[in-house]
């Protein structure tokens, strides 16, 4: 009888091994960095305005959108299919441990700096703006021009839309996935609710909404993280067909989709309707794409490129380089509107890239260390 047991239960210990064998684990890939390292160095350029012809650089914070979208989606799905759970409390602790202690230092200093040196009503906006930021509100007050300016911390807008999405997806999924719905019914669900949200944005912009209404807020912005979502879950679930030449075919796909990104930043200004009319989820669409064959068919030339370590570097210092570079640029830059020197400029990307490396490494990195202990896999 307990030979018979001890024999079930290895069959049993067997099969879950063998599940685990085939879960999909999306492991460590420095070329993701390098892509981060592309759409940072974007951002940088278009808010330095190196190239007066060059204004699509704003695209730099959509392709960080679908990349946010397809890694959480991805390891989301890998804890359910190696644990056969999701763990939200541990979800939110890792999102804390990555986000919040160099924001956090950022909204710190910025306080220090506006009680020292800054005199009453300046410094009552940049507390107003450290309080805006901690709620994660940014892109509302933004997006409907409360007449506060946010200054150094405008810039945390996009992680407003990052952190209102994180309360609702992993949420979703994790209800979808408990009440077993059919793997087709939560990719073609979360298909339709991106349909929706191009065409609200649509009418909006068609009904004469502003410029800021229609790029900072949530409900027109999060498609792009949704559409990472949805290449995140067809990688997961390898929904890919078992043909030869596929891979052939995602990979003439992915130039298109290159060429098409590379085009539009290279052109793109956002004060174009065409942007709010469609034309942002077809750059999302691009990127996914192009996210999908780097992972599952990778060109030798792209993982090349995109591996090179200064590059891959750049990527993973990313964050803080997006938090300071916009607060540094607020301090340097003349504040009446006119072009900034070669100087000044200069003096903004030493200073950003100083900042952002003590940060990475002095704050970042230890609680990157400390995130690892609430993995599950």
């Amino acid at each position: 009888m307990n030979r018979a047991l001890a024999s079930s239960s290895l069959i049993v210990e067997d099969l879950n091994n063998a599940s685990r064998t085939h879960a999909f684990k999306l492991g460590y890939h420095p070329e993701l960095d390098g892509l981060r390292g592309v759409s940072i160095l974007l951002v940088l350029a278009h808010h330095l305005e190196l190239w007066s012809q060059w204004h699509g650089g704003f695209l730099g914070v959509d392709i960080f959108f679908v990349l946010s979208g397809f890694l959480i989606t991805s390891l989301l799905l890998q804890e359910w299919q190696w644990s056969g759970r999701i763990s939200l409390k541990r979800f939110y602790i890792r999102r804390v441990l990555r986000l919040m202690p160099a924001l956090y230092l950022l909204m710190l200093l910025l306080g220090l700096y506006a009680f020292i040196f800054l005199d009453a009503k300046h410094a009552v906006n940049i507390y107003y703006s450290i309080l805006v930021t901690s709620l994660y509100a940014s892109n509302w007050v933004l997006a409907f021009n409360y007449g506060y300016q946010l200054g150094p911390l405008a810039i945390t807008w996009s992680l407003a839309i990052e952190e209102q999405f994180y309360l609702l997806w992993p949420s979703a999924l994790t209800l979808a996935l408990r009440l077993k719905l059919r793997e087709r019914s939560i990719f073609f669900g979360l298909a339709l609710i991106i349909l929706l949200i191009v065409l609200h944005r649509s009418m909006l912009w068609q009904e004469g909404a502003s410029i800021s209404r229609v790029y900072y807020a949530t409900d027109t912005r999060v498609d792009s993280i949704l559409t990472g979502c949805l290449a995140g879950l067809l990688v997961a679930w390898n929904f890919w067909p078992k043909m030869k030449r596929l891979g052939f075919y995602m990979r003439c796909l992915a130039i298109i989709a290159a060429i098409f990104a590379i085009y539009q930043i290279i052109t793109a200004s956002p004060r174009d309707g065409q942007w709010f009319a469609g034309r942002y989820i077809l750059f999302s669409l691009a990127i996914a794409q192009i996210i999908t064959v780097i992972l599952l068919w990778p060109p030798k030339i792209a993982l090349m490129v995109l591996r090179w370590e200064p590059l891959a570097w750049v990527g993973r210092i990313s964050y803080g380089l997006y938090l300071w570079h916009w607060a540094i640029l607020s301090l340097i830059f003349p504040r009446d509107g006119s072009q900034p020197s070669i100087f000044q400029m200069m003096e903004m990307v030493v200073f950003s890239f100083t900042a952002a490396t003590l940060s990475f490494y002095l704050v970042e990195k230890p609680f990157l260390r400390w995130k690892r202990r609430f993995n599950v896999y």
